[in-house]
């Protein structure tokens, strides 16, 4: 079978796009053809491992390189934005986008359409070939929706052959909301590879990471991080990611004089092998799609504490058993249950090993076969 994969930015950091390298890995391993559309390219290079048999098809060069061609390109038609909420055409360069993905769109003949972002749905819904089968993944959960775009895409899901969430909770609430999608199922993202680095649960290190925003809540954890240097000035808290709140969290930590306990490490290629240098993995987002990190992070043997953020933590986490919840927000709860872990090594190993089990449910196999199924059942009933 053909798959194409439309991403907004292959050359980003995420980890909508990990899921997706992930995926398109997979199904061109199993034999598929594999297209994977970029929208949009900043970078010269890909942050995430892609076989070199998954064909790579940028759109539109984002590049500050390209900033004058791109300012000379004529922006096309832009008849379709009122179809659209208004932000879709908020910018000349969006515009380049959208006509740049609708001309695609229109070339594609046959296959699976696999939209991995609310506004590729829309202009997927409208552009692409209604005969194609056509799949939403939905990497957000429903809240994150206003009611514009809930109402936008309340209007266009039901023409799509299927919808996929990633939790549990989240097949129900699209359940509810879009009843009149032919298909709804839940399959979760998988881990890259059961295999890899190992903590052995020694360094006096917090680790966590992921991109620098607002809704990851990094500035939750460096709070909580203040309170359990107090009570463990040993201790050290490393934060991998880059993004948008890298200045604000620089001076959150210079003005807690936290300089010697709250390092930024910025983004890595090796995420697995700096989580194994931790002993615990803290996640303190306001919202998750699913908490990718946080399943690797238990793959490499640590204890997990997070906040119970509306979707993906609860459903990764069995608080008390494989790792802590904790009620969103509350840093005090929060640098308290890190320093539980701190001062019981034996309450750490219990959770790295039950932690370890959790994760070999996200077996890239089985994940990669569920796909499969669907994509299979999804072209008979086409056709």
């Amino acid at each position: 079978m053909r798959i194409i994969y439309l991403l907004f930015n292959a050359h980003g950091v995420g980890g909508t796009v990990r899921t997706i390298f992930n995926q398109a890995n997979a199904m061109v391993d199993r034999g598929h053809e594999v297209d994977l559309v970029t929208i949009w390219r900043t970078q010269d290079d890909l942050p995430f491992p892609l076989d070199d048999r998954v064909r790579l098809i940028p759109l539109v060069d984002g590049r500050e390189s390209a900033r004058e061609v791109r300012a000379a390109m004529d922006p096309g038609d832009t008849s379709w934005h009122s179809h659209f909420p208004a932000g879709v055409s908020a910018t000349a360069d969006g515009r380049l986008r959208v006509n740049a993905l609708i001309d695609h769109l229109r070339g594609v003949k046959d296959g699976i359409l696999v939209s991995t972002r609310p506004t590729i749905s829309l202009i997927a819904e409208r552009f692409s070939d209604p005969r194609l089968v056509r799949v939403v993944q939905e990497h957000t959960h429903l809240g994150s929706h206003n009611p514009e775009w809930r109402a936008a895409l309340g209007a266009a899901y039901p023409s799509f052959d299927a919808l996929v969430t990633l939790t549990a909770e989240d097949l129900r609430s699209y359940t509810e909301a879009f009843p009149d999608v032919p298909r709804i199922e839940r399959i979760p993202n998988p881990l890259t590879s059961l295999d890899g680095p190992t903590s052995d649960l020694t360094g006096k290190i917090v680790v966590s990471a992921g991109r620098l925003d607002r809704a990851k809540g990094f500035d939750h954890l460096i709070k909580a991080f203040g309170t359990v240097v107090e009570r463990h000035p040993d201790w050290t808290l490393r934060i991998y990611g880059d993004g948008p709140e890298k200045g604000r969290l620089r001076r959150m930590i210079l003005d807690g004089h936290l300089y010697n306990h709250v390092y930024l490490m910025g983004f890595t290629d090796r995420l697995s092998e700096m989580l194994a240098k931790g002993s615990i993995f803290g996640m303190s987002s306001r919202s998750e799609g699913f908490g990718m990190v946080l399943l690797e992070a238990m793959n490499c043997g640590l204890p997990a504490i997070s906040f119970d953020c509306p979707v993906g933590p609860r459903e990764i986490i069995t608080s008390g058993r494989d790792g802590l919840l904790i009620p969103l927000g509350d840093t005090g709860a929060l640098a308290d249950g890190i320093c539980r872990l701190i001062e019981d090594g034996e309450l750490r190993r219990e959770f790295a090993e039950a932690g370890r089990k959790t994760a070999a449910r996200y077996d890239p196999d089985v994940i990669a076969s569920s796909w499969e199924r669907l994509f299979t059942e999804l072209l008979a009933e086409k056709h």
